[in-house]
């Protein structure tokens, strides 16, 4: 290879570092987060909004479910339906007489 030749080579070699240097200085200048460059863009969007409320309803659908309350009026689960209990006093049974007079 020639001198002249080598020469102009180095000098196409060393333009292109050049550029290249040039280039990453600019985009490495001010780095911004990957997510500040789509953040905002499904707004007001209702397939996104479907798809959020779906993604919802399957990840509650794994949440273990409260216990039920149970109803509890007073009656018995078991048997037939009869009005509630009344809680109270209960009357004492008189005494019976052991002489036998009124």
């Amino acid at each position: 290879m020639s001198p002249d030749n080598l020469e102009k080579r180095i000098i196409a070699i060393e333009a292109e570092v050049a550029e290249l240097k040039a280039k990453l200085a600019t985009v490495s200048g001010e780095e911004v987060p990957w997510w500040k460059h789509i953040s905002g863009i499904f707004v007001d969007d209702p397939a996104f909004e479907e798809a959020m409320k779906l993604g919802r309803e399957w990840r509650e659908s794994f949440r273990p479910k409260p216990p039920r309350k149970k109803k509890n009026d007073g009656r018995s689960r078991h048997r037939s339906p009869e009005p509630p209990r009344k809680t109270g006093v209960r009357s004492k049974p008189k005494p019976s007489n052991p002489t036998g007079s009124s």
